[in-house]
């Protein structure tokens, strides 16, 4: 396929001329190691909850904050960081967020009470939203003529800080007090900051722009409201969490209208007037939504329904993240050479292809049946990725980069979020269905009640991710029907006689 036609938007953006290459290694590494570690804080907490709980001297309803802070800080502060990277330069606002995280994490790792914890780890959360909202602007301004196989390895590090969390932080809680799974943040941050130092370079538009403080103050409130909201009804739907919605909604909605008006806008709107674009974001929406589904719902099936040891099943749970460090480079590298949307359509597809499959396993399927089976939908999205990053970072427009990358990054935590709200939903509803009254836990001694509820699950999250197969055949069409009009306009205005 020919280069698609996002990426000829983004050919005003690189800053010129790419990097020299003898600096494009280390400005890689420091992306993707900061990228490793913020999106490893955000699961490695988990497994640590239970010492945090009875040193800090709190319940369980409160300790599961220290996880909760982290996803909506950085949820509510990617935008307006993005923002602030096409203003001052991408580059300075990611070493800004290495610095906070840096601080953040040996502030975590240093506080005696639980309330400090808290504020520590939002602090944590900043420097990551910071980092992660400007890092797929650094590589597409320094990997322009490549940036497929280098936003493929960022999605990598992205799927294994996330699948790593648990595991590591398991390693590091056996051995060591949980204060370690934040103070080995310090080393990394301190070198990567040291080394982005002499090898990242800050690329600030002549022309500042004016900070949009009204949209800001109406944003930000917004998405902090949105995904409370929807961390809150993983326990259930109430008048308080629906309420919470319900404002988060009427402040996005002002602030949408704000923006209309606004002489120096926060968000870049008129990208939102491209329909494939939307598509994409929607996209990586629905698929993170699938992913994340996928992680609450199958270490129980391992666990709790086939007794699998844990160890054993950490490893089994491995073999997903595997499948994503090989496939996402290479998918990202072919999408450089063939086009971004049919390498997406092709993930999409296997991906329901393989929920499906999941929906499908048996109690008594073996093991060396199941792995491949996992291996299978974890090739679906490692496909999808990287090309679909790129094709989001191909629709910003000049000066933008940075907005695109956060609203990128943003769309990842909803579907993120989402999947855990969705998943508890479609697993319990089933589970409640098949034994004839509500449930909201794993019923002992039940193998096969959690069985209806995970079929259930798997079978509807296959029809979710179908309808971005939908989706992305629709953008297939709208790019069929541009690549007509362009042809025509071309010979409409050829040589004169």
């Amino acid at each position: 396929m020919a280069a698609n036609a996002a990426d000829r938007s983004i050919s005003g953006t690189a800053g010129g001329a790419p990097e020299p290459r003898v600096r494009r290694g280390p400005v890689l590494i420091v992306i993707l190691a900061m990228t490793f570690m913020e999106i490893l804080d955000g699961t490695i907490v988990n497994v640590a909850l239970p010492s945090m709980q009875r040193e800090l001297g709190v319940d369980m309803a409160s300790i599961q904050w220290v996880t909760s802070i982290y996803a909506v800080v950085t949820c509510a502060a990617l935008l307006v960081f993005g923002r602030l990277g096409d203003m001052f330069g991408k580059v300075r606002i990611f070493q800004v967020g290495v610095v906070l995280f840096t601080a953040g994490s040996a502030l975590c790792g240093l506080s005696p009470t639980f309330k400090i914890l808290v504020v520590a780890r939002a602090i944590q959360s900043l420097g990551g939203a910071a980092s992660l909202a400007n890092n797929q602007g650094i590589i597409t301004e320094t990997f322009p003529d490549g940036r497929g196989r280098a936003l493929g390895l960022v999605a990598t590090f992205t799927a294994l800080g996330a699948m790593c969390g648990p595991t590591l932080g398991g390693i590091i809680v056996s051995a060591l007090p949980w204060e370690f799974i934040f103070l080995i943040n310090i080393p990394v941050g301190v070198v990567s900051f040291l080394v982005g130092l002499k090898v990242l370079r800050n690329r600030a538009p002549e022309r500042r722009p004016a900070f949009d403080a009204l949209g800001a103050a109406l944003l930000v409130p917004s998405i902090l409201l949105i995904f409370f909201a929807i961390t809150l009804m993983e326990r259930g739907i109430t008048p308080a969490n629906a309420g919470m919605l319900a404002a988060g909604a009427v402040l996005l909605a002002a602030f949408i209208a704000v923006e209309n008006h606004a002489t120096s806008p926060l968000v870049t709107l008129g990208v939102f007037r491209d329909v494939r674009f939307c598509i994409d974001l929607v996209n990586m929406a629905l698929v993170f939504l699938a992913m994340s589904a996928f992680t609450f719902i199958f270490p129980y099936y391992l666990q709790e329904a086939r007794g699998i040891d844990a160890g054993v099943s950490g490893l089994i749970m491995a073999c997903y993240p595997l499948v994503n460090s090989i496939c996402g480079p290479i998918s990202g590298a072919v999408s450089d050479k063939v086009g971004c949307e049919r390498p997406t359509l092709v993930g999409q597809a296997i991906y329901t292809c393989g929920l499906a499959v999941l929906g499908c396993l048996a109690l008594d399927t073996p093991i060396a049946v199941v792995i491949p089976c996992m291996m299978f939908t974890s090739l679906g999205s490692s496909i999808f990725q990287a090309p679909n990053n790129s094709l989001i970072m191909g629709h910003a427009p000049a000066g933008a980069l940075g907005f695109v990358g956060s609203l990128g990054n943003l769309m990842r935590y909803l579907g993120q979020s989402l999947g855990i709200t969705v998943g508890t939903a479609l697993l319990y509803g089933g589970m409640s269905s098949s034994i004839g009254y509500p449930v909201t836990s794993y019923v002992e001694g039940r193998p096969d009640v959690f069985m209806d509820g995970m079929h259930t699950a798997f079978r509807a999250l296959a029809v979710i991710v179908g309808v971005s197969v939908v989706l992305a055949l629709v953008r297939e069409v709208l790019n069929h029907r541009e690549r007509a009009r362009r042809d025509a306009g071309a010979l409409g205005a050829g040589p004169a006689e």
